[in-house]
């Protein structure tokens, strides 16, 4: 993967890392250990996602007995999807043929475009991000040797009847830009920035559930494998909250500012996975509150502050965008390889 030339920015990476508290980058990992028990959709055509409550078609959620390669290649297949929206964002390109093939049915990476960064710092932590993406990947699949599953067919367009659009709207039909009816997470840097927390979220909550299941030869590698995500994610989360604290306190009328944005895009993907409100309670990364006063919500946590974990079918009600129990869509059209494959009919 082809990197421009960021010697020289450590220092204000530094810097940055100490004013959006850093800190916070372990602090995921050890709420996890406490919890343990092609671009703008246009001219092609994307299926719109099902809405909540009117679908026309479901499946019942199957039941199996899961193995600890289940689970493990549940966690790959979600990590497939992560690594294709930064490789995208940041290159213009995809992981490495190397770094794909597997068991199931193979697919490609459509959508999405270079995002014009002009920040240098942020440039630089969200290639820290992607690189760990990818050597988690590596891990993962040297760890799954032979049981090792195929990165399958991913769409990480935005814009209209796109899968960003279908998790950044709730099912009130309020969107999140601040200008435009639908979300391009490639046309800003801010947008780049939702997209990935939205994201990122949902494959941090997902592999912690995943985790505490596995049985003890694993658990303790695995635990700290979570950890590591939960630091890349406390990165993204905040770097958003950083910028949003930037943002203007009192948008225009009919339009949002970013900390209303990523609460709108946390309500959005509420509404797939099940009754329960994951992220409602408080959704976000944070909010201003009066004249001069903000405040943070990095870490994703419940009342408790224990980390907040999806099951496989709530994340994958999210990244199929649909409230019914499916096998396939948005994110992931022709569905998910392996054994964990099925949405959970918004009911979990």
């Amino acid at each position: 993967m082809a990197h421009q030339d960021i010697s020289g920015f450590d220092d204000t990476r530094r810097r940055f890392l100490q004013m959006a508290g850093s800190a916070t980058a372990m602090a995921g990992g050890l709420s996890f250990l406490s919890a343990c028990n092609d671009d703008v959709v246009g001219a092609e055509a994307v299926a719109t996602p099902t809405p909540t409550g009117t679908a026309t078609s479901t499946v019942l959620p199957p039941t199996y007995t899961a193995t600890d390669n289940d689970r493990l290649n549940f966690g790959l297949q979600l990590h497939y999807l992560l690594a294709a929206y930064l490789h995208r964002a940041l290159d213009g390109g995809a992981l490495s043929a190397s770094m794909t093939g597997g068991a199931g049915a193979a697919g490609t990476v459509s959508g999405g475009r270079r995002v014009a960064f002009t920040d240098l710092s942020l440039l630089a932590m969200m290639r820290e991000v992607s690189e760990a993406t990818d050597a988690r990947i590596a891990y993962l699949r040297r760890t799954l040797a032979g049981a090792v599953t195929a990165q399958p067919a991913i769409n990480i367009a935005g814009g209209e009847g796109s899968p960003f659009q279908a998790i950044a709207i709730t099912k009130r039909g309020t969107p999140p830009p601040a200008v435009t009816s639908f979300f391009d997470p490639y046309a800003s840097e801010n947008d780049f920035l939702l997209g990935a927390v939205a994201l990122s979220s949902v494959v941090t909550q997902a592999v912690y559930d995943v985790t505490w299941q596995l049985t003890a030869a694993l658990r303790t590698g695995m635990a700290a494998f979570a950890a590591g995500i939960a630091a890349s994610d406390a990165i993204l989360r905040n770097s958003l909250f950083v910028r949003a604290d930037a943002d203007v306190r009192v948008p225009a009328a009919g339009q949002s500012n970013l900390f209303g944005r990523a609460v709108a895009m946390a309500l959005g993907r509420d509404q797939y996975d099940g009754p329960r409100a994951m992220e409602s309670d408080a959704p976000g990364i944070g909010g201003f509150a009066g004249a001069d006063w903000v405040y943070s919500k990095i870490d994703i946590v419940n009342y408790n502050w224990i980390a907040i974990r999806r099951t496989p079918e709530q994340a994958l009600g999210i990244l199929y965008a649909s409230a019914a129990s499916v096998s396939s869509g948005a994110f992931f059209p022709a569905g998910v390889n392996g054994t964990i494959r099925v949405s959970g009919a918004n009911t979990y």
